[in-house]
């Protein structure tokens, strides 16, 4: 059976890496005690699966002056929710559906949240490909997602939950670093190739697959890093010289 390597997992080893930990949102554990201290801090954190991947079982939630918790996401089913509750054992019982027939869904994580907005107020996020070739790491290419209207409350941007995929330079244009595109740019990439490594270092693939934000600062933050990368968000967009660039890397990777 192939090894997976889940999201807390990812999180322990790139915080050992001084630069990369820099550009990471604060992660905990799920519990009591974590996500209310996270929310004395934040104004809204997420809660993600540790595995599960493609927009299912995250959640955006943040606390009301009640001390009641609003919570805006998908499922581990993928099935959309916003819902008001009481109290952090209704947040478990959404997250383990099974936990009263004494089965959980597995671990979960806290995530802060960056809000990387756009001008607008609009949720997104930026994908690099980042590819092994000849002992050394290469941007295969990075594309920009904005999140679908219907869901720019929950702050989810993934292609699978309606999200539009762009070129890297269209997201970028409505930022507040639309001026500075090649310096972000540059900046993504070498904590794309560093965190590459890192993660080889304990999961070796030949490509990986890493969701960035840029926080209020305009600095790059990596949420996650996928270790089986899809490619089908760069046959979306309409030049196809990026898909066409991965898949000549893969070949070469192969001779």
């Amino acid at each position: 059976m192939k090894r997976t390597l889940g999201k807390w997992e990812q999180n322990m080893s790139l915080q050992q890496h001084p630069h990369i930990a820099k550009h990471i949102p604060e992660t905990k554990l799920f519990n009591e005690h974590h996500l209310d201290d996270l929310l004395s801090r934040c104004p809204s954190v997420y809660v993600k699966h540790d595995t599960t991947g493609q927009g299912r079982a995250i959640f955006k939630i943040h606390k009301n002056a009640d001390g009641t918790y609003y919570i805006n996401g998908f499922t581990i089913q993928g099935k959309p929710i916003q819902k008001t509750v009481l109290n952090v054992n209704e947040i478990r019982q959404l997250l383990h559906p099974f936990i009263k027939l004494g089965r959980e869904s597995g671990l979960y994580i806290l995530q802060e949240d960056i809000q990387s907005h756009t001008q607008n107020g609009q949720p997104f996020s930026i994908r690099v490909h980042v590819q092994q070739l000849k002992n050394d790491w290469v941007i295969g290419g990075m594309y920009g997602t904005i999140a679908n209207e219907t869901v720019t409350e929950s702050g989810i941007v993934n292609p699978h939950r309606g999200a539009h995929v762009m070129t890297i330079a269209e997201v970028l244009s409505q930022t507040k670093n639309k001026r500075n595109q090649k310096n972000t740019i540059k900046r993504i990439e070498e904590i794309a190739t560093a965190a590459a490594k890192v993660i080889y270092s304990v999961l070796p693939n030949r490509e990986y697959g890493m969701d960035f934000g840029l926080n209020q600062n305009g600095t790059p933050i990596l949420f996650e890093v996928n270790t089986t990368p899809g490619i089908s968000g760069f046959a979306k967009i309409e030049n196809k010289a990026l898909w066409k660039r991965i898949i000549m890397l893969r070949k070469m990777q192969s001779t």
